[in-house]
């Protein structure tokens, strides 16, 4: 057969054939190598899988994916390769024959990929059965690396433990993140042993509950952590023990001895957590009645002693009392019954219990517990730790077999004699009383109060009874208000006779309330001596008793005013006795602490009201005063003040309650009264308060003055007489201060104004006062208006007080002020003064004020110094006219204004007056001379005229002592004007005549 041409292989329908199959087997070329390339990432992949198929399930999962993305890549070639065997053969026999030798080979490595994928599966098949034999070794070692971590923990923490303990031994100290870490670390393997006791408990594994249980209650074991760190370790081992307790309930209700488990748990090997152990364990023994529960309670609370380290024996027996306060042998309690006991061996545990209880809290003071604290912290720790103590006696007060009877014989002594004194530490003593008065019934207390105050009397002198007598009271006092909410007719109804209630009728209220009263002045002495300092506290706090003696005695005014309203309304020398008492112990209270301590004890007001206005209430205002006046205490401001007067009321104005006070007894020809007499020495003392008024601000100065006159306004026409004219004089004091004040100011001012040169930055320093003088002028003209209206017996006072307020304003520069003042003295005299004695006086003082001004003009000068001679002139007696007019001749040779003519004119009337009297010489003469004495600056002629005068008189007197007295006074003028320069024969020849 002949080959074909060239020019033929164009037409030869096999060509697009063979091209076909060229470019499929390009196709498979890449496609093979594509898969050889795979399949050597594919060795990789599964050596790796080899090394983690001993570790992870889920790198087998993958191995397999992608083992059966192989096998889906391998069906895909073979579909191709199957593909390419059913095309036709190509004529070229050459590239047929290459291209079958290619194929060969790809399908020799397919089978060998075959072969592969093969050996692979069997591969993965054994390490599938491997990887299933590794995840039960693998669980295997996991629960036996667990048991031995377990073993290593221990030993572990026991070493750590171990080392913490030498290094606190050794002085060192956990700061407070340390003590976090600490307590975290503990809660968390309290949690876990928590968690694996529940497991066992669950499989029925009694001794491993025990084992996980006692690894729990470990933890309580520390000492390195604070009270209230321990407290959360301790409330998260009870939500344990909460379990295991049911636990035990489940295995007693099963059938299992209470009595073998009691036993087992006892060998546990640390005393703390077998004890928690045994109590817990103990109370559900007591529950099955197995055991009488006097013996169990008995083992109980005697075995807890073997815990003496504080703060975890104080947790201890508060676990005790709460796992057994339901299990008593009470009256009525299924565990008296058949033997259990009786209320007397709960009495017993509970008292014991409570006495071991106080005695490691009192401890726990000295065990510097998580470090060294200071003293002031521990004690803070401490008292957070109280409730811990006072769980007994709660549950003690609560038993149905604790009547009054019971109480009185067994309770109370016991626990006032055993545990309370015999601790002799004020802070426990403090809590116990506190919680015996809160705690125990109010019938209980009335039945044994003299016992209870008796034991107060023997606390510590640091303890607070004030606060332990506050709630004492409180309780009487609601228990009788409740008592009176109950009519007669109600209780005669009921007919009920409790063995624990006290009827109120039955007791002497009288006792009790002397009982009290005796008490509470014991107390308020032993207050005073902290006052004056003569018994400082151990502390060092002097005052501390103080402070509670104020909240005291509001509630002991309260109780008084409900008890004497139940007991003694009807008894009226009953109530006379009780008011006494009352009486003494508020002078103990005044006296013993300051006014501004007294401001703080609002019910004082309420027991003074006890009291009778004029009797008791007034003998106590009065000695307060005294008490005030000797230490000189001061009020300072205008609260004490109001206070001071509310206190000083009988003092200070006429009862209310009565519709007209009878005014005081006048005085009689024979003299004064003795009811006056008392009157005015009560007033007087009262006037002496104002006296007290301190205060460098005279603003705060005035509003105190402002307080003291509203009061004492309103106290009747009888009181201001005495009160008023204090106030008056020590206002014009204020205002002069001010004034001083306000001169000063404007001087420093003025020598900061000429030193501005060399001290650029001068600053005034000097402090600045709302009150001005000339408001407080106005507040005295006001006081002084209100006494003239009011007092006609005091008008020539009124005339005194307003001339001494025109000197002020004076002083002050107001010449307005002044001259209104003068005017009003004036007016007094002019209306109110009609007795020619007063007048007299009046006058006076008039011309002595006029005569001691200094900053009057000249025409107000003039005006008043003018009126004032009128006035003179006017007087009913020619002699006092004469020599009052003789005296207002000084008003017109005042040293800022002298007018001579005045002068002369006052004498020469003075004069006339003289002449012209229808008397006697021997009554002339000395007016005479009272007129020569008065006249150094009058003319020679006028006094030449007056001697001749005066010497015609003398030699017409008759001799006696009058004309010798007369004569003397004579010759020392004449002498004195000789010293002048004043000679006239006329002198001589009198002088010389009267020589003779």
């Amino acid at each position: 057969m002949s080959t074909p041409s060239k020019s033929n292989n164009s037409n030869n329908p096999r060509l697009p054939a063979m091209a076909q199959l060229e470019k499929v087997a390009r196709k498979l070329t890449m496609y093979s190598q594509a898969l050889r390339e795979q399949l050597a990432r594919l060795r990789e992949e599964m050596v790796a899988e080899k090394r983690a198929v001993l570790t992870s399930e889920d790198d087998v999962s993958e191995s397999s994916a992608r083992l059966q993305e192989i096998e889906e890549l391998m069906a895909k070639l073979q579909l191709e390769i199957d593909a390419l065997r059913i095309l036709p053969a190509s004529r070229d026999d050459g590239s047929l024959a290459a291209r079958q030798q290619e194929l060969e080979e790809l399908e020799e490595e397919r089978q060998e990929e075959l072969e592969l994928l093969a050996h692979i599966r069997s591969m993965l098949q054994l390490h599938q059965s491997t990887h299933s034999k590794m995840q039960r070794m693998i669980a295997a070692l996991i629960k036996e690396l667990h048991r031995v971590r377990q073993r290593e923990e221990a030993v572990v923490l026991a070493a750590l433990r171990s080392r913490i303990v030498k290094m606190a031994l050794g002085g060192f100290v956990l700061d407070e993140q340390g003590e976090e870490d600490l307590l975290r670390e503990a809660l968390q393997t309290v949690r876990d042993q928590g968690f694996r006791m529940q497991r066992a408990a669950d499989a029925g594994d009694q001794p491993v509950v025990l084992k996980h249980a006692a690894e729990v209650l470990r933890e309580l074991r520390t000492s390195l952590l604070s009270p209230k760190n321990y407290y959360q370790l301790y409330m998260q081992v009870m939500d344990e023990l909460r379990h295991f307790e049911s636990y035990v309930e489940e295995q007693q209700q099963a059938g299992a001895s209470m009595r073998v488990l009691y036993e087992r748990v006892q060998s546990s090997g640390n005393v703390l957590p077998r004890l928690y152990l045994l109590v817990t364990v103990g109370s559900v023994y007591i529950k099955s009645r197995e055991a009488p529960a006097r013996d169990v309670l008995t083992d109980l609370v005697e075995m807890t002693k073997g815990v003496q380290y504080p703060l975890r024996g104080l947790f201890l027996r508060h676990y005790l009392s709460l796992s057994v306060r339901d299990k008593l042998p009470d009256t009525g309690s299924v565990y008296e019954q058949s033997g259990g006991g009786t209320v007397s061996d709960a009495i017993n545990f509970l008292l014991q219990n409570l006495r071991e209880t106080n005695q490691l809290w009192i401890r726990l003071q000295h065990q510097k517990t998580g470090g060294s604290r200071p003293l002031a912290v521990r004690e803070k720790e401490r008292m957070e730790l109280r409730l811990l103590v006072g769980t007994s006696l709660v549950r003690l007060s609560q038993m149905e077999g604790v009547s009054r009877s019971v109480y009185a014989e067994q309770v109370l002594p016991r626990l006032l004699d055993d545990v309370v004194l015999a601790c002799k530490d004020c802070m426990a003593q403090q809590y116990l009383m506190d919680c015996v008065i809160q705690v125990f019934p109010d019938e209980f207390h009335l039945q044994n109060l003299e016992r209870l105050l008796d034991a107060m009397e023997k606390l510590q002198t640091n303890v607070d009874v004030a606060l332990i007598l506050t709630a004492l009271l409180e309780r009487l006092t609601k228990y009788r208000e409740a008592q009176g909410s109950v009519t007669s007719a109600g209780q005669q109804e009921a007919g009920v006779d409790d063995h624990n209630e006290l009827k109120l009728d039955q007791q002497d209220g009288l006792k009790v309330f002397q009982q009290l009263m005796d008490t509470t002045t014991k107390l308020l002495l032993r207050s005073s001596r902290y006052v004056s300092g003569q018994a400082p506290s151990e502390s060092g706090n002097a005052d501390a008793p103080l402070t509670s003696v104020l909240p005291f005695f509001v509630t002991f005014a309260a109780f008084s005013l409900t008890w004497l309203a139940w007991r003694v309304d009807k008894d009226k020398q009953k109530r006379q006795l009780v008011v006494s008492q009352l009486e003494s112990l508020a002078l103990t209270l005044l006296r013993a602490l300051p006014i501004q301590d007294l401001m703080q004890v609002p019910a004082l007001r309420e027991l003074l009201e006890l009291m009778s206005w004029q009797g008791a209430w007034k003998d106590v205002a009065l000695a307060w005063i005294r008490v005030l006046l000797a230490r000189h205490e001061r009020v300072h401001d205008e609260k004490q003040m109001d206070f001071l007067l509310q206190v000083l009321a009988p003092l200070v104005r006429d009862d209310p309650n009565e519709l007209q006070s009878p005014p005081p007894a006048t005085a009689t020809e024979a003299g004064k009264s003795k009811e006056i007499e008392i009157f005015e020495a009560e007033q007087q003392t009262l006037a002496k308060v104002v006296h007290l008024v301190s205060n460098d601000d005279l603003d705060v100065k005035f509003r105190v003055f402002s307080v003291a006159r509203r009061a004492f306004l309103q106290s009747g026409v009888f009181r201001i007489r005495f009160t008023l004219l204090p106030l008056i004089y020590q206002s014009l004091t204020l205002a002069r201060d001010l004034a001083a004040h306000s001169q000063e100011k404007v001087q420093t001012q003025r020598q900061e104004i000429k030193a501005e040169s060399e001290t650029a930055n001068a600053t005034d320093n000097t402090k600045t006062f709302a009150t001005t003088p000339r408001q407080v002028l106005q507040f005295v003209h006001e006081m002084v208006t209100a006494l003239a209206s009011k007092q006609d017996a005091l008008s020539v006072s009124c005339v005194h007080l307003f001339l001494q307020c025109a000197l002020v304003a004076d002083g002050c520069a107001f010449e307005a002020v002044a001259y209104e003042f003068i005017t009003q003295a004036f007016i007094v005299y002019e209306d109110q003064i009609s007795i020619a004695r007063e007048q007299w006086r009046a006058l006076e003082l008039m011309v002595a004020s006029l005569r001691a001004t200094r900053n009057l003009s000249s025409a107000n000068y003039e005006v008043l110094a003018t009126k004032t001679t009128q006035y003179a002139a006017r007087l009913l007696k020619k002699n006092e006219q004469a020599l009052m007019v003789l005296n207002c001749a000084h008003l017109f040779w005042h040293p800022s204004q002298q007018d001579g003519k005045r002068v002369r004119e006052c004498l020469q009337r003075s004069l006339r007056i003289a002449d012209a009297m229808k008397d006697t010489t021997s009554n002339q003469v000395p007016l005479f001379l009272e007129i020569l004495e008065a006249t150094p600056e009058v003319t020679h002629n006028y006094l030449v005229g007056l001697l001749a005068l005066v010497k015609d008189h003398l030699d017409n007197m008759e001799h006696g002592q009058m004309r010798r007295e007369g004569e003397f006074r004579y010759r020392a003028i004449v002498r004195y004007m000789d010293t002048l320069g004043i000679s006239d024969d006329a002198l001589s020849t009198s002088s010389s005549s009267s020589s003779r």
